[in-house]
C-alpha cells in the first residue's frame, strides 16, 4: 500500500512538472483542459506522443539509464493520459490506464528488463487496440502523413528546448523529440500505400524522416550536439510539398 501511495504522489507531482525541469513549461503536448478531441488526428497525435515517451523510456532503460527512463515512463500518464479519458469514453473504449500503471511501477522498482519488455508489450498492444477507434478515412496514407507532421511539429518544439546553439539545455526534451520522431517513422512505415503514386510518396517521406536521426547521436548527451530544431522544421516543409 505504501508503494502504491508513493507512486501516486510521484505521478501527480509529475502532472505539474512533466519531463521538463521548469514547472512553467506547458507546451503543445500538455493540454490545459480535458475534453473530447474534435478529430481523429488530435486523438492519434496524443496517443502518438504517449508512444514516443514510452519508446524512448524503453531505450533508456535497456541501455542502463534508469533514472532517465523513469521520467519518461511516468510522463504519459502524468501529462497526457488524463486529457484523453473523455475521448476514450466517447469512443466506447476502456483505455489503457492499468497497463500504463503496471509498467510505471515495474520501472520504478527497477525490475529485470525481460519483465519490463513484457509489460511494455502488454501496454503497446492495448494502445494499438485504442488506435483502432477511428474513422476508416483516417487510415489513408495522406492522413497518416498528416499525423506524422503533427508529431514532428511537437518534436521540433521539444528539440528547440533541449538543444540551444548546440548546447544541451534539457536532455529530457531532447529525448522526447527522439521518441516522437521514431514513432512518426513507425506510423508511416506501417501505413498502407494503395497505388504506385502513394508508394513513391511514402518512400520520399520515409527518406526525409531517416535523414533526421543524426540529430540524436546519443540517448543521454553530455557533449555539444551538431543539431538544430530548424532541421525538423525544414523536414516538415519538405513533407508538405510532396
Amino acid at each position: 500500500m505504501k508503494k502504491l501511495f508513493f507512486t501516486f504522489i510521484i505521478i501527480n507531482s509529475l502532472f505539474l512538472y512533466g519531463c521538463s525541469d521548469k514547472k512553467d513549461h506547458m507546451n503543445s503536448h500538455q493540454k490545459s483542459e480535458s475534453k473530447v478531441y474534435e478529430s481523429d488526428k488530435i486523438y492519434l497525435t496524443q496517443i502518438g506522443l504517449m508512444r514516443g515517451h514510452l519508446y524512448v523510456g524503453i531505450e533508456l532503460y535497456k541501455n542502463g539509464h534508469l533514472d532517465n527512463a523513469k521520467r519518461h515512463m511516468k510522463h504519459p500518464k502524468s501529462e497526457l493520459y488524463a486529457d484523453i479519458i473523455p475521448t476514450f469514453k466517447a469512443k466506447g473504449s476502456s483505455g489503457f490506464a492499468s497497463e500504463l500503471e503496471e509498467l510505471a511501477l515495474a520501472v520504478e522498482d527497477e525490475k529485470d528488463f525481460n519483465l519490463i519488455s513484457i509489460k511494455y508489450k502488454n501496454l503497446t498492444d492495448a494502445i494499438t487496440v485504442n488506435e483502432s477507434y477511428i474513422k476508416k478515412s483516417t487510415e489513408s496514407l495522406n492522413e497518416r502523413i498528416s499525423l506524422v507532421v503533427s508529431l514532428l511539429e511537437v518534436a521540433a518544439e521539444e528539440y528547440a528546448i533541449g538543444i540551444v546553439n548546440g548546447n544541451v539545455k534539457n536532455k529530457f526534451e531532447y529525448q522526447d523529440a527522439l521518441g516522437f520522431t521514431a514513432i512518426a517513422k513507425n506510423i508511416l512505415t506501417n501505413s498502407v500505400a494503395t497505388n504506385k503514386e502513394e508508394v513513391i510518396k511514402k518512400d520520399k517521406v520515409l527518406l526525409i524522416l531517416d535523414g533526421l536521426f543524426y540529430l540524436w547521436p546519443s540517448l543521454v548527451p553530455d557533449e555539444k550536439i551538431a543539431g538544430d530544431s530548424k532541421t525538423i522544421l525544414n523536414a516538415i516543409t519538405k513533407i508538405n510539398t510532396i
